[in-house]
């Protein structure tokens, strides 16, 4: 059985994923396996082929059954480290995710080649998933707001991220700690300067995104949004502010790789 590999490079973290490369299968079970690395660009490519064969052979696949390779990537500096990774340890062509690919989707967006491709990617997922106009959420090293009307890419939103701000803080400030990201036990009213903060990032990031979403609703009143949600603190936000987001999916990055791996290489796989 042959698999495609897709490697979503952020500027923080790196997903490396195994996915399942039958046109005819489900879209929920096109990720098998994923793994989550910090993004060092320091690494070479032949550090970067050790490392994600080791993670491979562990969990049972092993590098000639990788038919195809597609990567999205908003680090320019670490793509041909990835891609000569990929020739070297896979011996196959990447395909890296572009505005001008065959794509499902179109742009009422005056500057396409300035968008990041995980939008892009994350845009193409929505799109060919729900059928639906959406506003998509990524909760990365920024937080990105993407508004697509059916097929079409409007326009979005860019703020700072959470983890970002937080460590921020910590770093220009003499006297207040690092601290989790949650809804502090105290309520919104901090009654410690460790739960002071948590308010103020958990409540005040609960209020940038409501706030948003509510304005794009406002600007577009006769849309019927369906908010989805992804990155790495969707699931905790979803759990604790019910209604707050429609949808989370931490695999949608995934997801949309596949599909535009799918329009654009024709898959020989090996018998």
């Amino acid at each position: 059985m042959s698999y495609a590999l897709a490697i979503d490079i952020g500027n923080t973290n790196t997903v490396f994923g195994i996915l399942a490369i039958d046109p005819e299968g489900s879209i929920e079970g096109t990720v098998i396996k994923s793994w989550r690395t910090v993004t060092r660009r320091d690494r070479t490519s032949d550090e970067l082929g050790v490392f994600l064969s080791g993670f491979l052979q562990s969990a049972g696949y092993r590098l000639d059954e990788v038919a195809a390779c597609v990567y999205s990537s908003v680090v320019p500096s670490f793509n041909p480290i990835v891609e000569r990774m990929v020739r070297d340890y896979f011996h196959v062509e990447p395909l890296r995710t572009a505005h001008d690919l065959d794509l499902p989707i179109v742009y009422d967006y005056p500057r396409p080649d300035e968008l990041g491709a995980d939008r892009i990617v994350n845009a193409v997922a929505v799109y060919e998933i729900y059928r639906k106009d959406a506003i998509i959420i990524d909760l990365g090293t920024a937080t990105t707001f993407c508004i697509v009307h059916g097929n079409a890419y409007q326009g979005g939103v860019i703020a700072p991220g959470v983890k970002l701000s937080m460590e921020t803080l910590t770093q220009r400030t003499s006297l207040l700690p690092a601290v989790e990201f949650r809804r502090p036990e105290s309520g919104v009213i901090g009654d410690s300067t460790v739960h002071g903060i948590q308010s103020g990032f958990f409540f005040g990031w609960v209020g940038l995104l409501r706030g948003i979403i509510d304005e794009i609703r406002r600007t577009n009143p006769d849309r019927n949004y369906l908010v989805v949600a992804t990155g790495g603190l969707s699931r905790m936000i979803h759990d604790e502010v019910p209604g707050l987001f429609d949808v989370v999916d931490h695999d949608l990055t995934l997801k949309g790789m596949r599909m535009i791996l799918l329009r654009n290489v024709n898959l020989q796989r090996p018998q």
